[in-house]
């Protein structure tokens, strides 16, 4: 079985000015997920040890700064079906 990647066959129709139509394809989005973590830290390591003010008169260096990180859920449950079913991942 292979996979269909939809954001292929999505063509965005966005207006300029009332004048002007543009269409494109969909591009993919990094608000959320691994790519956005990724793009993040690219842009942290282009940006180095910069300082901002923090609480008061304190300054904090953004490499230094607390990261959250993405839990993995292999071998934990989940239910499904009214919490009749479990499935194990």
């Amino acid at each position: 079985m292979t996979g269909f990647d939809f954001v292929d066959t999505i063509i965005v129709r966005s207006v300029e000015k009332g004048t002007k139509i543009i269409r494109e394809p969909a591009k993919s989005m990094k608000w959320a997920g691994k790519e956005f973590k990724e793009s993040q830290e690219a842009n942290l390591r282009k940006i180095g040890g910069l300082r901002i003010s923090a609480k008061g008169t304190s300054k904090i260096e953004l490499t230094k700064m607390y990261r959250t990180t993405i839990p993995s859920f292999d071998g934990h449950y989940i239910s499904s079906r009214r919490g009749t079913e479990l499935l194990r991942l």
